[in-house]
């Protein structure tokens, strides 16, 4: 009996110290951080490791915050804001509380809605953020730095989309302070695999692989590169109508893979072979760029820097073109052009970046970072 009661007993305090050591303590695993600004709501996310309540707060001071709830049992939590005022500053704060009643809070962090048409604004864009988390930290806290409205990442945010350890601590984990006082406008690439982390962590207009954002005097045009954009295509379709109805005065065009690139080796091998100059899929919706007089093609994919001349007709154009800029140097290994200057080509560099755009009116000025802050390119277009 005694020797049945010490292996019950035994037995118990493996239990016991099984479940000690596999109990979580409650905590906000990602964010708080925001998406798809416009001028009278904001939308606001956060990630806990166990579900909980949904809570937050919003004002116009940090000691007027009016708490409001929202999901009672949830890990991936959404708030909504809206009835808000156009280019406007609030405070925000969230919080969650678990079933056994421990609660996790924000700091109180700021953002600011979506300016009007008239207003001046600056966002600022990373592609390939991928899997340096000390880069990105770096990139995302010089980024800040400068405040801008919103910022673009052009796809592969992460490494593998299907693993969520890239979201929580390679990408979302880095990307603070600017994540949580700027919105973030993602985009896919084929390193997210269009995995339903994507979608869990974002909320952007149906079906969320395509969509489109306006921000003062401009709109930009999210596609999904992993998918066909070739004539006929949904994608296809759906920019000709979206970019053919935009008023905006500047049309920016965001994917991840690049129709012009002077890469040494992902369109075929430059040292054995006359360079391709590009993915010639993505050149189908040129046509559509240059039909709707789009500004900026802005793309990541390739781990380098660059931007062309005007193109228009598939060629370097003196005068009104299609600017293509290449941004994705935000993390990954790096990669560097091939043998030959390519005719389309006005600025290529190889290093981590990040890109900075401010839009007065009918002026325009993208200047590019590198990881030590420095200026490397300044480029102005004008209406």
């Amino acid at each position: 009996m005694t020797a049945m009661w010490n292996m019950r007993a035994a037995a118990w305090v493996m239990l016991v110290m099984a479940t000690t050591a596999n109990a979580e303590e409650f905590a906000m695993v990602t964010g708080p951080y925001m998406n798809y600004p416009t001028q009278t709501s904001m939308v606001l996310r956060w990630e806990t490791n166990q579900p909980g309540t949904t809570e937050y707060a919003v004002g116009i001071a940090a000691e007027k915050l009016e708490w409001q709830t929202g999901a009672p049992d949830a890990t991936f939590h959404e708030a909504v804001l809206e009835d808000l005022e156009p280019g406007s500053f609030y405070f925000y704060k969230v919080r969650s509380t678990s079933p056994d009643g421990v609660t996790i809070e924000s700091d109180t962090l700021t953002f600011q809605t979506a300016v009007t048409e008239d207003t001046p604004f600056s966002f600022a864009i990373f592609g390939d953020t991928q899997d340096s988390p000390e880069v990105v930290a770096k990139q995302a806290e010089h980024a800040y730095s400068q405040r801008p409205n919103f910022t673009v990442v052009v796809g592969d945010l992460v490494s593998n989309g299907e693993d969520k350890s890239h979201w929580v601590e390679h990408f979302f984990g880095n990307m603070q302070p600017l994540n949580q006082r700027v919105p973030l406008v993602p985009v896919l690439g084929n390193h997210e695999r269009d995995s339903h982390f994507y979608y869990d962590y974002f909320s952007l207009p149906d079906p969320e692989y395509y969509y489109r954002l306006p921000y003062g005097n401009l709109e930009l045009f999210i596609v999904d590169s992993e998918r066909p954009l070739l004539r006929g295509s949904e994608q296809y379709k759906w920019l000709d109508e979206a970019l053919g109805d935009s008023k905006a005065t500047w049309k920016i065009v965001c994917l991840h893979r690049p129709a012009f690139s002077s890469d040494e080796n992902d369109y075929g091998d430059t040292t054995m072979i006359r360079p391709a100059g590009g993915d010639f899929e993505m050149r189908f919706a040129t046509e559509l760029y240059e039909k709707h007089n789009v500004d900026l093609v802005w793309s990541g994919h390739i781990h380098s820097y660059e931007r062309t001349h005007p193109i228009n007709n598939g060629k370097p154009f003196i005068g009104k073109g299609v600017v293509y800029m290449i941004t994705g140097g935000g993390g990954g290994h790096l990669e560097k052009a091939g043998p030959w200057r390519m005719p389309f080509t006005a600025k290529v560099y190889t290093g981590h970046h990040y890109c900075t755009v401010t839009i007065h009116g009918p002026k325009l000025r993208i200047e590019a970072y590198d990881l030590d802050g420095n200026l490397f390119d300044l480029y102005e277009m004008s209406k």
